[in-house]
């Protein structure tokens, strides 16, 4: 013998079984949107310090034929990826500085290299690569 679980013929489904659907598909998505998030700033800070590394690479070039540091990126022959903006600060004989933000990442990163002066007030070491808060 069985026992009906609804009164009637009525298919279908209750409106509280509908609610808790609905609510758990929220939390899902909730906590998928946040990784979604973390990941997506990853990824943007990854795309602004490979940038900067290749104008590392392209500034070395440009150096060894000038004997001296390139003044703007252009001069170097690097492409930078397509919502990224690098800004050389300095450059001379004796080092060089940029920094590279790409809109929307929250983030910008900056380098100098020999006796440039810091491009961002947390860039703290030469030839090191240094992302923060702008």
């Amino acid at each position: 013998m069985t026992i009906p679980m609804r009164h009637g013929d009525a298919n279908g489904f209750t409106f509280v079984e509908m609610l808790t659907v609905l609510a758990l598909i929220s939390v899902l998505v909730a906590i998928a949107w946040g990784r979604f998030n973390k990941s997506h700033e990853k990824a943007l800070e990854a795309t602004m310090i490979s940038d900067l590394r290749n104008l590392m690479t392209g500034q070395e070039l440009y150096y060894r034929l000038h004997q001296t540091y390139a003044p703007d990126i252009s001069l170097v022959n690097i492409e930078p990826s397509p919502r990224s903006s690098i800004y050389v600060t300095e450059s001379s004989p004796m080092g060089w500085a940029a920094w590279n933000e790409i809109s929307g990442a929250g983030k910008n990163c900056g380098v100098y290299i020999g006796n440039a002066s810091a491009p961002l007030g947390f860039v703290t070491t030469s030839s090191q690569i240094f992302c923060e808060l702008p």
